[in-house]
């Protein structure tokens, strides 16, 4: 008796169960160079700073040995989480595979196709709370799985952890950020950020496609045309001397922060190759569908908030001058 397409997608689940884990993460894919992606990380992981002082002194017989090695700690975590969905397979097919090709698809390639894009939706949906998320254990959707970064920040402000006189976070809310003023305003921002940060290697602004639309905007009023500004998109802060590079995030627009750091600060943890991590495509009680489930961990999450490896700020826009929405 021939193979039915549910047949198919369950023996899928398991002959492509790597592919399928693995999936979610390739909605990450465009902003992997400006982030840290973890593999094999469960639960709480340790980072922080390391601290000592190491000085050349004028020569002398006796040891005189001193100081200490200290290391300032922080957490980060990823969070188990699982998906569960039923779809009807024949369904899902009518959108699949409908531009001619040269080699007609089999089934089993069908049935890949199937699973990765329900896989991929799941990544979706993480990238889009990357920063927003806030974890709740009852939650029911990618929103309350983990943690997102400008949730972990907060806590660390109320925390006191993060303040102007630590110099990792200033408050810009009452300079909202205009057509008028963006440059002035990233400017100020770049040079309050810890001059241990500001001279070590390129380091980049995580900020809302907003923002960049009003420097971009700003800086053809400033400069205009002139012969050193070769086009209308910005990727650096023009004052920095090509060190810090403009990261646009759609998912940073609704949220309250702009970070300054380096890639390796910035934090993804997923787990998809342990005992704990599975996908399964499995028959239900609906005879015209199937279940995926899928459980795997992810999480977000700062290496350290010491400010010579990050600086937030608390920002907000304004209507830009002539009428409409930054």
């Amino acid at each position: 008796m021939a193979l039915t397409i549910n047949d198919v997608l369950i023996e899928a689940g398991t002959k492509y169960k790597k592919d399928i884990l693995t999936a979610p993460v390739v909605a990450f894919n465009e902003v992997i160079p400006y982030f840290s992606l973890r593999s094999g990380i469960q639960g709480k992981v340790v980072g922080g700073l390391l601290s000592v002082d190491a000085q050349l002194r004028p020569y002398r017989s006796e040891k005189g040995a001193d100081g200490a090695f200290s290391i300032t700690p922080y957490e980060w975590e990823t969070y188990l989480g699982d998906l569960v969905k039923e779809f009807d397979p024949n369904v899902v097919l009518g959108s699949l595979y409908t531009e001619p090709t040269a080699i007609k698809p089999d089934q089993m390639a069908i049935a890949r196709r199937i699973a990765l894009e329900v896989a991929l939706k799941a990544g979706e949906a993480l990238y889009d709370n990357l920063f927003t998320a806030v974890r709740n254990p009852a939650g029911n959707d990618t929103s309350t799985l983990f943690n997102g970064f400008s949730t972990i920040f907060t806590a660390a402000i109320a925390a006191n952890k993060a303040s102007e006189t630590i110099g990792n976070y200033k408050d810009f809310t009452s300079t909202p950020v205009t057509v008028d003023n963006a440059g002035e305003v990233l400017n100020e921002m770049f040079h309050f950020v810890n001059r241990k940060l500001r001279r070590g290697k390129k380091f980049s602004l995580y900020c809302p496609p907003r923002v960049i639309d009003a420097y971009e905007k700003w800086f053809q009023i400033e400069f205009g045309h002139a012969p050193w500004n070769s086009g209308y998109q910005q990727k650096e802060l023009h004052s920095s001397r090509g060190k810090l590079q403009f990261v646009e995030l759609d998912n940073m627009e609704n949220q309250d922060y702009m970070f300054i750091s380096v890639k390796e600060n910035m934090n993804i943890g997923f787990d998809n190759s342990s005992d704990y991590t599975t996908v399964e495509i499995r028959r239900c009680d609906n005879p015209k569908a199937v279940q995926l489930f899928m459980k795997s961990f992810f999480g977000v999450g700062f290496e350290t908030i010491m400010p010579e490896f990050l600086c937030g700020f608390k920002f907000t826009t304004e209507v830009e001058t002539g009428g409409g929405d930054i």
